[in-house]
């Protein structure tokens, strides 16, 4: 946000300088991001007077001019043919500077010109100029035009953090230096008691807004704007468009509270209500939008005129030729606006401001002070104001404790200052209660919080830092800890490096379908509690591919937040992904990644912790349905592994090769881990290994049925050692080749018996399973 120096000196008279201000402001958790010269105009810039002009001699569309500038008589050559003698004309001299142009006196078709007389578009003051500006009243000559436009203003560029909407205003942030520098605050509104009723008739149909407020104004007259209000429009980053437009906009900046005006014409009544879903309208940005159901809009009981806290619309405006108004100062449901402004994606002045919630109890202060520019500027008469409420928002009370803030922060701040402090801020207190100003209710609830409102404004580099006092065990991690740092090793052993993400996403991430809301997000693009770690990992890793390094294998443990009996609970979870070549320190090494190699990187990681997991097909959103399983562990869901769908990278991450990922909660791993694994005696006498190929359906998960070898004697490992598809093998299925091996503990098997034993193990592959020998009959 975009705020004048000058202007906010309007409320609290401090004689600081703009630097200074916005360091002392930074410390109280108000960023400044920087101070900014919003006009880039220097030197010596001054009013002159035309007082003679002549044709040039030497070019038809030229004219040259002899201008008093208060010291000396120039002679300056110019274009704007409607200059005239007697103008009176800003005049910029020798070393002055206007944005990237510096004057110096120069030959103009052989007379030599010794300044620029100026336009507001090269003061800044104006997108686009027809000609030189000519000074409608009297002005002395010689006049510094830079002090007299307030060029030499500057503009605090500030960072308001989301639990603060009520420091997205002048008044804000001029409260905040008020309690800062122990200075009075000037808040006097004028009151205009109005003449006719209100003729307005108002309705509110929607829950969506609590409140709104109107007034008539008629026989205005619709102009340009005054060069000053023009010029704290431009500072603030808005572009002036006529006189009434631009002082809502300015009342919306000082205040902080949105504003509309309507043409009268198509308001002989409001009915503010929700949209049932497929309405249309043409809004002020000249845009036609369908609507979707449920937002609030502002109608005339037939046609909309506005989306409620969003956007005016285009037909109800005001037009050049507007004489009578209806200001509208309304509150509406903060997640409402929130809802629309993202279903539409529009965002606007008012609803950043509504959605992060406006002040509910101000909307007379701000409608008299809308009435009093607007009498000023364009003339007008004032109906009485119609104020129609539907939920009325009661300031809050806190029970408050002085002798908190030393306990919390360790100064003994005397508790008339902690008082003074308060009641700056807004704040009223009585005895021990401390009464919450509405536009604070949206983040001071509890004492804690007005302790933190003190200990800022006392000065937080006022309080002594102390060193922490921590007790050390004699152990440096608990069991937990030493699991969780012999997990990350074991992953980063498998080639994996670590990342560690925050745990804040956007809400279109729906790999998972639970989401916690954070109430008052950062930005839209961090507003939920993320419900899984693969998104953060997904950007780690596309961040990386687009910088060329595109064979990438990252991990992270970290905790999520799931739905448990309808209410949120975080768990830790661990996560991997990967894609590019399996090995890519050897360039002789060409294979990349598959599943199956991820498969097995993460079964060597649980083969470390003692688990034995299965994987079950799958289909998730987000995967390849044929390359997606859960993972299982005695009976239960703990993860899922598989290959992201190519098309969600492409598009979302600009990954054009296969990601490979897992995610597994952490709990059972550190469960099934057994520090002194049980002994196990070396076996001394040799194996027998047989190998058999198998022609396996395309369908069939031979996987599966691995497991049953081991209830024939002496099996003491089983494995698929191959897997051909191609000449040879009929179509439709696939060659594996399985291989088994044989062992007895207490002799050297003989091979009768182990052909024996195998050749039952294939007999009954053949007659239970829809398997075929591929080389052999039985």
């Amino acid at each position: 946000m975009k705020l004048s120096f000058e202007w906010l000196k309007d409320f609290v008279k401090i004689d600081k300088s703009p630097e200074e201000v916005a360091e002392r402001l930074s410390l109280t958790g108000t960023n400044v991001e920087e101070v900014i010269i919003p006009f880039d105009v220097s030197g010596k810039v001054v009013v002159g007077k035309v007082i003679d002009v002549e044709n040039h001699p030497n070019a038809d569309r030229l004219i040259v001019c002899k201008v008093d500038v208060g010291t000396e008589v120039k002679t300056i050559v110019t274009g704007d043919l409607t200059v005239s003698k007697g103008s009176i004309v800003p005049v910029a001299l020798e070393g002055a500077k206007l944005g990237e142009i510096t004057i110096k006196p120069r030959k103009m078709r052989g007379i030599m010109s010794e300044g620029m007389m100026c336009s507001l578009q090269e003061l800044g003051l104006e997108e686009n100029s027809s000609g030189v500006y000519k000074f409608k009243d009297e002005v002395p000559v010689g006049t510094d035009v830079i002090e007299y436009f307030g060029l030499n203003d500057r503009v605090l560029d500030i960072e308001i953090t989301p639990n603060r909407p009520d420091c997205l205003s002048v008044k804000g942030i001029a409260r905040e230096l008020s309690a800062i520098y122990d200075v009075d605050l000037n808040l006097n509104t004028k009151v205009f008691e109005g003449g006719e009723e209100c003729p307005v008739e108002i309705s509110i149909e929607s829950e969506g807004c609590f409140r709104y407020t109107a007034r008539v104004i008629r026989g205005i007259k619709v102009k340009e704007s005054p060069l000053w209000l023009q010029k704290r429009l431009i500072a603030s980053g808005l572009r002036p468009i006529n006189n009434i437009v631009d002082i809502t906009n300015y009342v919306m900046i000082e205040t902080g509270h949105p504003i509309h005006a309507f043409d009268l014409r198509n308001t002989s009544k409001i009915v503010v209500k929700d949209a049932k879903g497929d309405e249309e309208i043409l809004l002020l940005d000249g845009k036609k939008y369908k609507l979707k159901g449920g937002e609030v809009l502002i109608t005339n009981g037939e046609r909309i005129l506005a989306l409620g806290g969003v956007m005016g619309g285009e037909e109800s405006g005001v037009k050049d030729d507007t004489t009578d108004i209806l200001l509208e100062v309304a509150m509406f449901d903060p997640v409402r606006v929130r809802k629309t402004s993202k279903a539409h994606a529009i965002m606007t002045d008012s609803s950043y401001r509504f959605e992060r919630g406006v002040d509910p109890n101000d909307a007379i202060d701000v409608i008299n002070r809308l009435t009093e520019l607007i009498l000023e500027l364009s003339g007008g008469i004032p109906s009485k104001i119609k104020d129609v409420v539907r939920r009325k928002i009661e300031r809050t009370n806190i029970n408050f404790d002085f002798s908190m803030a030393k306990k919390i922060i360790g100064v003994d701040i005397p508790k008339e200052r902690q008082i003074k402090i308060l009641n700056r801020l807004g704040f009223e207190v009585k005895d021990n209660t401390v009464f919450v100003p509405t536009f604070r209710y949206f983040d001071v609830t509890r004492p804690i919080d007005l302790v933190e409102e003190i200990s800022r404004i006392y000065g937080m580099e006022n309080i002594e830092g102390e060193p922490f006092k921590v007790t050390v065990n004699s152990a440096s991690r608990d069991k937990i800890q030493e699991l969780r740092y012999m997990l990350k090793e074991t992953l980063k052993a498998e080639g994996f490096l670590e990342a560690m993400n925050l745990s804040f996403v956007s809400d279109d991430w729906s790999i998972t379908g639970y989401k916690v809301q954070i109430s008052n997000p950062i930005n839209e693009e961090l507003s939920v509690m993320r419900p899984s770690l693969l998104n953060g990992l997904l950007e780690s890793l596309s961040y990386n591919y687009k910088r060329q390094n595109k064979d990438v294998k990252l991990f992270e443990v970290g905790r999520v937040y799931i739905e448990e009996n309808g209410r949120p609970r975080d768990i830790e979870k661990v996560a991997a992904v990967v894609t590019g070549r399996l090995n890519k320190r050897d360039y002789t090494d060409q294979r990349r990644v598959d599943f199956y190699t991820f498969k097995g990187m993460l079964e060597n990681v649980l083969d470390e912790f003692n688990v034995s997991a299965s994987f079950v097909p799958c289909e998730i959103e987000g995967f390849v349905p044929t390359r997606c399983a859960r993972v299982v562990v005695d009976d239960k869901d703990v993860g899922i592994i598989g290959m992201f769908d190519p098309d969600f990278v492409n598009q979302r991450f600009d990954v054009k090769d296969e990601v490979y990922a897992f995610e597994l909660s952490t709990d059972f791993i550190y469960e099934k881990y057994v520090e002194v694994p049980a002994y196990k005696e070396s076996v001394q006498f040799p194996s027998v290994r047989r190998d058999v190929s198998l022609l396996v359906p395309d369908s069939f998960m031979l996987g599966n049925i691995l497991d049953s070898f081991f209830k024939y004697k002496y099996v003491e490992e089983v494995g698929i050692s191959d897997i051909y598809k191609g000449k040879g093998v009929e179509e439709g299925y696939k060659s594996v080749t399985v291989y088994c091996v044989f062992r007895a503990k207490d002799r050297t098997l003989k091979e009768e018996e182990v052909n024996k034993i195998w050749d039952k193990l294939k007999r009954d592959l053949v007659y239970k399973y829809p398997l075929k020998l591929r080389f052999e009959e039985v």
